[in-house]
């Protein structure tokens, strides 16, 4: 019998003594044997590596300097040749069965160049707050709407990095989002429809997710970058008005909260790029024309664009699958205590 192809996990730890070894259970645990786990400590100060000790015979332990998550998940790629590889944060344990799933279907797809699942939004006691059903993989919207229904739990094949990192250093609050993009263009993504991993919902996460003008730039660059490129496929080319009027409206929606983000610019870029979006875009991934008057009126409109985001917090929500959601519950929290 043919061995299975090899599955390398990568998890990037900065100070995650809370969850660390819950995540690293979860992973172990898998029904996949030919599975490597690397961990890499990005210069954790807290008890990281005491709550990894019961581990270092069963799992592979880099130790660097701290260089940001980029340059973790990074290093711990190096670090294997294994053909498929999935990245798990520190605080998202999987759930039973999850690499063997998606290695059934890639092996059973050639063309795939990842796998993703549904999965469930925790709280810090791991309590379930919601089950999410993410949306079958399409570049299209993933690229001009700025929709990322790509989430925890992904596996993707080495050979769709075409020899890069997976993540782009430049793109500190994007660089998931920045890989998906570029490995789309080579080829599909597909959805499991079994719900297989999860994503914690907790304080120390929202902290990290704060939104500020590098993520706005992030956005933007992330996009342009992809459409920089010589050869683009026709059906990417032709979105790339609407894909960079959405990355500007994206970053502008983000200095309604922080003043140290031009909004009004932002905005004014985005209808630049593209005056009016098709009719067939995702419902919520339209254009809030309140939100739009709020950017273009800054700053005399802050407290009215705060205000909104408190009283209307399911309109402006982001769907819960989407790269956006958890600058979004972030963001809530910080008006909150402002107001």
């Amino acid at each position: 019998m043919d061995r299975p192809p090899k599955v390398c996990i990568v998890t990037p730890v900065y100070n995650g003594a809370a969850y660390i070894a819950e995540t690293v259970e979860s992973v172990l645990a898998q029904d996949y044997e030919s599975l490597e786990y690397i961990v890499v400590d990005d210069g954790s100060s807290d008890h990281t590596l005491k709550q990894l000790a019961p581990y270092q015979r069963r799992l592979r332990l880099i130790r660097q300097a701290n260089l940001g998550e980029a340059a973790a998940v990074n290093a711990g790629v190096a670090e294997s040749d294994a053909e498929f590889i999935g990245i798990v944060n520190a605080d998202d344990p999987l759930l039973p069965g999850l690499v063997r799933a998606a290695v059934e279907r890639l092996r059973t797809n050639p063309r795939l160049q990842g796998v993703y699942p549904d999965w469930l939004k925790i709280d810090a006691q791991g309590l379930v707050m919601e089950a999410v059903k993410a949306r079958d993989y399409d570049y299209e919207v993933l690229l001009a709407q700025h929709f990322c229904m790509i989430g925890p739990g992904c596996l993707f094949r080495r050979s769709g990095l075409a020899g890069a990192p997976p993540r782009d250093p430049r793109f500190r609050f994007t660089g998931d989002f920045h890989q998906w993009l570029h490995m789309g263009l080579i080829g599909p993504f597909a959805r499991i429809p079994e719900t297989l991993a999860t994503w914690r919902y907790h304080e120390g996460g929202a902290s990290q997710a704060s939104r500020n003008r590098e993520m706005a730039e992030n956005k933007i660059q992330a996009v342009q970058e992809i459409l920089e490129r010589s050869v683009l496929p026709e059906q990417v080319a032709h979105r790339s008005g609407e894909a960079l009027s959405t990355a500007y409206y994206e970053a502008a929606l983000l200095g309604l909260q922080d003043p140290q983000v031009p909004a009004r610019s932002y905005m004014i870029e985005s209808f630049r790029h593209a005056w009016r979006w098709p009719r067939d875009r995702i419902p919520e991934r339209q254009r809030s024309w309140r939100l739009v008057l709020f950017a273009l009126g800054l700053p005399l409109t802050r407290p009215l664009a705060a205000l909104y985001r408190l009283t209307y917090p399911k309109r402006f929500r982001p769907p819960s699958g989407s790269i956006h959601y958890r600058d979004w519950q972030a963001g809530r929290e910080a008006i909150g205590a402002a107001w």
